[in-house]
């Protein structure tokens, strides 16, 4: 079973986890100037703009550059709702969706929800190839640990 496999190579897996995470956190705080918190609210929104419910079970790589977020329904999130969430100050949140906003990668409609936008997509695209060769490390990390 592969909740024992992971027990059983915890140490191993773990340590990979946290080598291949902080680069890709690394990654992450590049793309967002250094700033973390922006990063983890453009994250929340995110998340809500590309639910899990919503998304195509198989959806590659190249089909996810190339989609648009009109063609998925986001689900609504506004700042009470990030802050809430993250344990970010309202105030900060709000600071951190307007730089978001004045980049162009995140827009609020008329009731002042938030979603991702198209061009949040095509600038952070050296970004999402660093979550894929985060995902591949993980992939063969537990690759490696077999059917132990």
């Amino acid at each position: 079973m592969a909740g024992d496999r992971l027990e059983r190579n915890f140490g191993k897996l773990h340590a990979l986890h946290v080598s291949a995470f902080t680069r890709h956190l690394i990654e992450c705080r590049r793309a967002c100037d250094g700033d973390l918190d922006l990063f983890l609210v453009l994250t929340i929104i995110g998340e809500r703009t590309f639910s899990p419910r919503f998304a195509p079970d198989a959806m590659s790589h190249t089909e996810f550059l190339e989609g648009t977020v009109e063609s998925v329904e986001p689900l609504a999130i506004n700042l009470q709702s990030i802050a809430d969430y993250s344990g970010i100050p309202r105030e900060t949140v709000r600071r951190k969706v307007e730089q978001l906003i004045a980049k162009g990668w995140v827009r609020r409609d008329e009731l002042r929800f938030v979603t991702a936008t198209d061009q949040a997509n095509e600038e952070l695209r050296d970004l999402t190839a660093a979550t894929l060769r985060y995902l591949r490390e993980m992939e063969s990390a537990l690759a490696a640990c077999g059917n132990d």
